[in-house]
């Protein structure tokens, strides 16, 4: 079990085995990378940054953030393939860190989030 400090909940990393990726499909959203990220991801490509921005980007303000497939009306992110990421290895820091986000600290939003994730767990009281 996984647990961070100020989240009122752990994260059994196991569940991912049975997971159907839902963190990564769902309703549309952003997953933005920084700039250390975009060569990672290019070199484990083998792609210029051009190509990767240019091919797997879509430019949201003063940032990017890696596309997403529609498909029967649920967004899906560009590098899902089945329900296993195409580069896992070199994923941007916002994927790493999910469940753990701070829109979901000190218990807000657990509803969305239990919907959304099925490794999260209460915490056991003792």
């Amino acid at each position: 079990m996984i647990k961070e400090e100020d989240y009122n909940f752990q994260f059994n990393s196991k569940a991912c085995e049975i997971c159907e990726a839902q963190c990564c499909s769902g309703e549309s959203g952003n997953i933005f990378f920084t700039k250390n990220e975009m060569f990672e991801i290019s070199e484990n490509l083998n792609i210029s940054t051009k190509k990767f921005l240019s091919d797997f980007c879509r430019k949201n303000g003063y940032r990017y953030s890696i596309k997403e497939m529609q498909q029967n009306g649920k967004y899906s992110c560009i590098f899902l393939s089945g329900n296993r990421c195409d580069i896992y290895d070199v994923r941007p820091n916002q994927c790493k860190t999910f469940p753990f986000w701070n829109e979901f600290k000190n218990g807000k939003n657990m509803e969305y989030l239990k919907n959304e994730c099925i490794g999260v767990e209460n915490i056991p009281k003792i």
